[in-house]
């Protein structure tokens, strides 16, 4: 059932002949972060117009492991404009200038990251390792919406920035050497309050993608992903391109299209229903499919929070 109420609301704050983000919705009515996607959602008066790009995640929690990126909220909040249904083009071209936006703040944050290896390691410590860059900015979809870092508490200011270094072979003073001097960067600028940037990253050997082609674990996906989309940002070629040489060999490419088309496939099946059936967001599937699950109990908080004050 449509919240006739709400959708006056929302037409009535849409600027005219112009489009709004999904954040700017939940900033003006409150979080009420399901019920603004479904009535922009359903709404015949209403576009909901998205410009970002979609990305297969691996998810341990899913069956099938298989899960589409940014999620239907994320998706919402940050790469969705919503427009009167008359002012769609105005919606669209807005989009693209968003869109350029987010390319601008990926390149920004790659030059952070380039930075950062070149103080932390050295041209000597580079030499050693090839290096990608990964997540929203090697798919140009960074963003910089102020959020928590998951473990600290930190507000850091949106994208992280996930770096995989990946040496030709097992070295145990390499990988130890790369990952003291990169947890000394990630503190520093994880709370430094000029930068707070959230810095991930991985260190692995060239070996270690000769056994995770088994593909079986979720873990084993997320290495193979990882190396075979990211960017390389740094280091020596060679490293990268024996790793490559290693992820095709094993049909990896092939594997990763297949668990994406499995996404997509959720993805749709989980909007019609969410969309038809508010109850359905109860579903633990779609609830996962629905909410982004880093921040998943940031939302489910405030949302608890805005019905104890309704109640008051």
């Amino acid at each position: 059932m449509l919240n006739t109420k709400l959708e006056k609301q929302i037409l009535g704050f849409l600027p005219e002949k112009g489009s709004v983000s999904g954040g700017e919705l939940f900033e003006e009515f409150g979080k009420q972060y399901f019920v603004l996607w479904r009535t922009t959602t359903n709404s015949e008066k209403l576009a909901n117009h998205h410009y970002g790009q979609y990305y297969l995640r691996i998810d341990a929690k899913i069956e099938g492991f298989a899960r589409l990126s940014p999620s239907i909220l994320r998706n919402f909040l940050t790469y969705s404009r919503v427009s009167r249904i008359e002012d769609i083009e105005a919606a669209v071209k807005e989009g693209k200038r968003h869109r350029q936006i987010h390319r601008d703040i990926s390149e920004k944050k790659r030059k952070i990251a380039r930075k950062i290896l070149d103080e932390t390691l050295g041209s000597d410590l580079l030499g050693r390792v090839g290096v990608l860059i990964a997540g929203d900015v090697c798919r140009d979809m960074a963003h910089e919406v102020p959020r928590p870092e998951r473990y600290s508490g930190e507000m850091v200011k949106g994208s992280d920035i996930d770096l995989v270094l990946i040496m030709a072979a097992e070295d145990a003073g390499l990988r130890e050497e790369l990952e003291n001097r990169l947890l000394e960067a990630k503190s520093i600028y994880l709370r430094h309050p000029d930068l707070r940037e959230e810095i991930d990253f991985v260190v692995n050997s060239v070996s270690h993608y000769q056994n995770a082609v088994e593909f079986k674990t979720p873990s084993q996906m997320i290495s193979c992903k990882s190396a075979l989309e990211g960017q390389m940002l740094a280091g020596t070629r060679g490293i990268i391109e024996k790793t490559t040489a290693v992820l095709s060999k094993a049909d990896i490419p092939l594997k990763v299209l297949s668990m994406t088309e499995l996404a997509f496939s959720e993805r749709l099946q989980a909007v019609e229903l969410l969309r038809k059936d508010p109850d359905a967001i109860h579903a633990t599937k779609e609830r996962r499919l629905f909410y982004f699950s880093d921040e998943i109990w940031e939302f489910m908080f405030d949302e608890v929070w805005e019905f104890m004050q309704d109640k008051d």
